[in-house]
Parts: C-alpha cells; sequence; structure tokens
C-alpha cells in the first residue's frame, strides 16, 4: 500500500502528533508498505526532500510560522504530484490539511483525517484567527475527507467543529518496546540529585495550556521531600524557571529541556508519579500520560475531554481538577503515601498500554480503516 503521511511539522520538530506519526510510520514500512511524509519546510536548512527510516520526507514550500503554523502553500502542488493509495492528513495546525485536500482534489484517492485536538490559539488576536479558520478554512477540508478520526470518544463528541460527523475512534500510539518498565534511573538520579526524594514527573512542551504553573502551586503544597523533573522544553520555560525561584521552589525542581527522544524512556524511570495538569482543549489525548503508563508509573492527570478517557479512574491513575492545585497535589499525595496502590496502579496502566496503545494495535486499526476507504472508493 502506498500511504500518504500529512503532518505539519514533522522531525527533526519535536511534539506529540509528531512522534504519534513517527511512530506509525515505521511500523508501516516494517510491514512493507511505502510511505511518504509530506510535512513544512519550517526552517530553513531542511532539506526539501530526504530518505530516512526507510520511507521517503519532502518538505513543502513555507511561507512563514505564525501562531505555531506553518503558512505551507506548497503542499497543495506536492499533495497534486504525490501518488498514494491513501492520504492521511493531521490536524492541527489548521493550513497544511486545507492545503493538501485541495491539492488532491476530486480524483477518487480516499483521505482520512486525525483531529488531534481543537484550535485554540492565545490572546484576541489568536481567537480571531482560530474563529476565521473554523468559519472559512475548516469545512472545505471536512468535505473532502471521507472519515475523520478521534483518539477518545468523549474528545470527539464535544468538539463543535465534528459535530454531527461519523467518527473512527483510534487512539494514538506508544512503542511498548521503547516505554518500558524496569529501566535503571540509578546514574540519571545521582546526576539530577534525587536520591532521598520522591519523584514527579512531567513531560510535554513548555506551553501555557500544559499547566507547569498549576503543577508548581501543587508542589509547594507537597512535602518537602518531594521533587519535580519536569521534562520539555518550549517558550514558557523561564518564566516557570523565575516562578520557582521567586516560590523558593528552585531546589525541587529540576528543569530538563534537552531530553531526546531516546533518552525520555530513561527520564520517566525516575519517577514515582507521573503528573499531567493541561487545563484546556489542545489536548486531545496526552500521549504522554500513555506513555508513562507504559512506562509503569501510576498517573494523575486532569479530568478533561479526551486526557481522561487515556485511563480508567482509580484503576491506573486519578483524575484531578483542571486548574485547581490543591486537587493536584491531594491526589498526587494519595499516591506518594500509599506506595503499594502506586505500584498496583502502575502495573495495571502498563496492562491497559498493551491493551489499548500498542504499536501493533494501533496500526492495525488504521490499516483496517485504509482498507476499508480504499475499497470503498
Amino acid at each position: 500500500m502506498r500511504i500518504v503521511q500529512v503532518s505539519p511539522f514533522f522531525y527533526p520538530h519535536t511534539g506529540g502528533v509528531e512522534s504519534h506519526v513517527r511512530t506509525l510510520v515505521r511500523e508501516f514500512v516494517r510491514q512493507g508498505h511505502e510511505v511518504t511524509v509530506l510535512t513544512s519546510r519550517y526552517r530553513r536548512g531542511l532539506p526539501v526532500e530526504e530518505t530516512f527510516e526507510g520511507y521517503r520526507i519532502v518538505r513543502t514550500a513555507t511561507l512563514a510560522t505564525i501562531f505555531n503554523t506553518p503558512i505551507d502553500y506548497g503542499t497543495r502542488s506536492t499533495a497534486r504530484a504525490t501518488p498514494g493509495d491513501i492520504f492521511h492528513m493531521h490536524y492541527p495546525p489548521p493550513l497544511t490539511s486545507f492545503f493538501a485536500t485541495r491539492g488532491v482534489g476530486p480524483r477518487r484517492t480516499p483521505v482520512c483525517l486525525t483531529y488531534h485536538c481543537d484550535l485554540d490559539l492565545p490572546g484576541f488576536a489568536g481567537r480571531a484567527v482560530a474563529r476565521l479558520y473554523q468559519r472559512v478554512f475548516l469545512p472545505p477540508t471536512l468535505r473532502r475527507v471521507d472519515r475523520v478520526i478521534v483518539h477518545t470518544r468523549s474528545y470527539g463528541s464535544t468538539s463543535a467543529g465534528l459535530r454531527g460527523r461519523e467518527l473512527a475512534v483510534i487512539p494514538s500510539v506508544v512503542d511498548l518496546d521503547r516505554f518500558r518498565p524496569g529501566l535503571d534511573p540509578g546514574p540519571l538520579r545521582e546526576q539530577l540529585g534525587l536520591d532521598g526524594h520522591r519523584v514527579l514527573v512531567f513531560t510535554g512542551r513548555l506551553v501555557p495550556h500544559k499547566g507547569v504553573d498549576v503543577l508548581l502551586d501543587a508542589l509547594a503544597a507537597l512535602p518537602k521531600d518531594v521533587v519535580l523533573v519536569v521534562i520539555g522544553a518550549g517558550p514558557r520555560l523561564p518564566g516557570l524557571q523565575s516562578r520557582a525561584r521567586r516560590m523558593d521552589l528552585e531546589d525541587r525542581v529540576r528543569f530538563c529541556p534537552r531530553v531526546s527522544d531516546d533518552d525520555l524512556p530513561r527520564y520517566l524511570a525516575l519517577g514515582d508519579v507521573f503528573v499531567f495538569p493541561s487545563e484546556n482543549r489542545l489536548e486531545g489525548f496526552g500521549l504522554a500520560v500513555a506513555e508513562a503508563m507504559a512506562a509503569g508509573l501510576p498517573v494523575v492527570t486532569a479530568d478533561m475531554p479526551g486526557v481522561r478517557e487515556v485511563i480508567t479512574p482509580g484503576v491506573e491513575g486519578l483524575l484531578a481538577e483542571p486548574l485547581i492545585a490543591d486537587d493536584v497535589a491531594a491526589k498526587t499525595r494519595t499516591l506518594l503515601d500509599d506506595p503499594a496502590l502506586a505500584r498496583r496502579m502502575g502495573a495495571a496502566g502498563r496492562r491497559r498500554a498493551e491493551l489499548r496503545y500498542g504499536v501493533g494495535t494501533v496500526v492495525g486499526q488504521l490499516l483496517n480503516l485504509y482498507a476499508d476507504l480504499i475499497a470503498a472508493g
């Protein structure tokens, strides 16, 4: 099968969607499929085309990146010229899928689109741009799409842009060989000065909706032997470092902004509890939560559509009220103070990850969907 994945950003850019797409295409290639990834040339110096890990990456002409959205007008002509049996778009950022559907046009090639989350841009100008896109660009994109995929039913059913659409529910994917229990964190614990401490772990881009400021407030309410390891980079990093200093938490927070994908599982192994306090609809699934579960960690996650569905509350972890630091702290302390409960939840999380989020399971569901769409066309 010739599979074309259309992703606004891709390697070496990092993020949840990029990780999801990269894991998928590696497995498609391993199973013998021919894969092309169409993505933005978001940075000068990146090659226009290259072969990487057995698949082809084609980076399209990009005017600029505004509100973390590539204006990659070249996707239209590139999609038109790219042969494929199935085109799989990933949204948001928004314009890539719009240009790609214009390029694919009315030909019979089937198109599916994974709707990772709603569009939510900061500030007055951001909200105006988001409304404009929802009204002008999203409807024609969805009209050309044969099937919309969401990662959780609760998120899809509460997204205004998807109202009335037939949805396929296929979760995000986790490499269970990379993210697994039993990795030795000993040398890293010593390097980060964590011996004798109970450790909370967060991983994700440091942007406002991730709620790391709330997590710092929760840390202040926990005993002083509890340390937070923040894995990730982003525009909020300097502000969060300053906030930790102002709160006199500098000695209890380890900011780790330069952790590679290869090293991420070893950093997760540092944790006693994984905490994910994301606070708005930019979080449609929470891949980081599923990766932590695969690593055998109990989790505390925000009680939000999409994210809440990644776990079974009370089995693999606990739900906390978004934006309420005292509740995040209370749920976290429940697990820290009951190691036996934390171990049971960690083991249950690994079992759920194996059952629902593994590469073989998710890729199998996608290939079945692709085959159905191709047969129907």
